[in-house]
């Protein structure tokens, strides 16, 4: 500063010993103006040095900004016409930088790719008495030419060509008489059930139109050029619709004891999933256990549905399900919530929220008890009963800890869990209830499956046609039965002898 305070002071105290009238007072006023417009220039001139360094510092931060930002843009120019679900036929669960909601909960075996060991395989045997034998033998000397017709042949080898036919279809024309009694009566003969038209197709093509629609999830058009090219009949889309409806009407009588099979069965697993039924969204139902499966096209997915389907709800069952709400307002013996459903809810949440590790515990929990599930039948029960009691405490405990007020589908997980923590380890104290519902997914995935081949289901009829035949091939399945038997013996069975039985 070029005036100091002891200045300033020093010509305030002169200027009062003057009398404010004299003219040295009026020059000392105007050299007191002067010191303080100094003073107040020095002091601007400060604040504009500050304030150009601010500048120059902001300056500098603003290039380095717009140089990142070129560089970001040029980074994200790579990006913008880039496929996802909204230019694309990729799925949104594709989407670059999308949390998956739903991810594989394998894990790496360290085994190698390929058969393992101890794996039983499949080889190409040779029969010991094949259909047709053709013999070859040399007619001539590859060497001289001279004819080898008179000298006998010596066996080298044999080779074996396993090969199908030429289908043709057998038909088979059958023929009525009569016969007149002595008495004067005509008796006459009748036609076989399944003659019943001049021309109509056998149980066998009903049994395999069936079997090719239900179990291949062929579609119709794929169908009439198998039987065209193949097999040389030509039938139409009509034909083979009429072919499915008999083997369902057929088959009510085995789809109605499948149902009351599972209704009284001491465990039980049901899945439900959407079905397109000419361009309308409806629901396809399971429920299965481990000796039969019973799906259902459904109009809607609300709990009248099942009341429509078990009215009495499974009072001896635990019901295993994937916690959907119309599963808990049926009557039953007790509920098992699906572990692998909350395991992919717990990973989606924790990529979702990272600052937290309450999902990585909890999931630990989980795959702790799963663990434990393996070793009930081995382990004795004073230790189960242990291992047990720790897991439920362990669980009780992560249940009051306190979550991020941010992190809201997290609480409501947590709000989830606590309503339904009499579900969560039903499976550590019943043997034989599974810890998860894949069997019920694996069981309702059919109609996923059947529509990514075949399309849509064109009537609700059609819809629950598939579901009645897929009943029984599920069911056959798990019996350990053959499918193409039992759907080759349905056609010609009759309503009485079902209603008998």
């Amino acid at each position: 500063m070029l005036f100091q305070t002891n200045d300033i002071m020093s010509v305030f105290n002169k200027a009062n010993r003057l009398e404010t009238e004299s003219p040295e007072y009026t020059i000392f006023k105007q050299k007191l103006e002067i010191i303080s417009l100094n003073y107040r220039l020095e002091s601007k001139e400060k604040e504009m040095l500050a304030l150009k360094e601010q500048v120059d510092s902001l300056t500098e931060n603003l290039s380095q900004l717009e140089a990142k930002n070129a560089q970001l843009e040029k980074e994200l120019s790579l990006y913008r016409t880039r496929k996802d679900s909204r230019n694309s036929s990729i799925p949104p669960s594709q989407d670059p930088y999308r949390v998956k909601r739903t991810e594989s909960l394998r894990e790496r075996t360290g085994r190698k790719q390929g058969g393992q060991s101890g794996h039983v395989g499949c080889t190409l045997e040779a029969v010991p008495d094949p259909t047709e034998i053709t013999l070859h033998q040399p007619n001539y000397c590859h060497c001289c030419g001279a004819d080898l017709s008179d000298i006998s042949a010596e066996f080298i080898g044999k080779r074996q060509v396993k090969d199908i036919p030429p289908i043709t279809p057998v038909v088979t024309e059958h023929q009525i008489y009569g016969k007149r009694c002595r008495c004067g009566h005509f008796t006459k003969s009748r036609f076989p059930e399944e003659a019943n038209a001049p021309v109509c197709y056998g149980p066998r093509i009903t049994g395999l139109t069936a079997y090719l629609h239900s179990r291949q999830y062929m579609p119709y058009e794929r169908m009439n050029e198998l039987y065209r090219d193949i097999f040389g009949i030509p039938l139409s889309s009509g034909s083979l619709t009429t072919m499915i409806k008999s083997v369902a009407h057929n088959s009510r009588g085995f789809y109605e004891e499948i149902r009351r099979r599972v209704s009284s069965a001491p465990v039980v697993g049901a899945d439900e999933t959407g079905v397109n039924i000419n361009g309308k969204n409806r629901w396809a139902w399971v429920f299965q256990t481990p000796e039969a499966t019973y799906i259902h096209a459904g109009l809607s997915r609300e709990k009248k549905v099942i009341d429509q389907l078990f009215p009495q709800g499974f009072p001896k069952s635990i019901l295993v399900h994937d916690c959907w709400k119309s599963y808990f307002s049926v009557q039953t013996k007790g509920h098992q919530i699906c572990t692998a459903h909350l395991l992919r809810e717990l990973k989606y949440l924790g990529k979702l929220y990272t600052q937290q590790k309450w999902t990585a515990d909890f999931a630990r929990l989980l795959h702790t008890a799963l663990k434990l599930k393996k070793t009930i039948l081995t382990e004795d029960e004073s230790k189960v009963f242990h291992e047990r009691r720790m897991l439920e405490e362990q669980v009780d405990q992560m249940l009051t800890q306190t979550t991020d007020s941010q992190h809201k589908n997290l609480i409501a997980f947590k709000e989830r869990i606590k309503k339904y923590r009499h579900c969560l380890f039903r499976f550590l104290y019943h043997t034989e209830v599974p810890p998860d519902n894949n069997a019920s997914e694996r069981a309702i995935r059919t109609y996923k499956v059947k529509q990514k081949v075949s399309g849509l289901f064109r009537t609700e009829e059609g819809a629950e046609d598939f579901a009645i035949i897929r009943s029984v091939i599920d069911t056959t399945i798990k019996n350990k039965g053959k499918v193409w038997e039992a759907l080759e013996l349905i056609p010609a069975l009759n309503e009485n002898f079902l209603d008998s039985s």
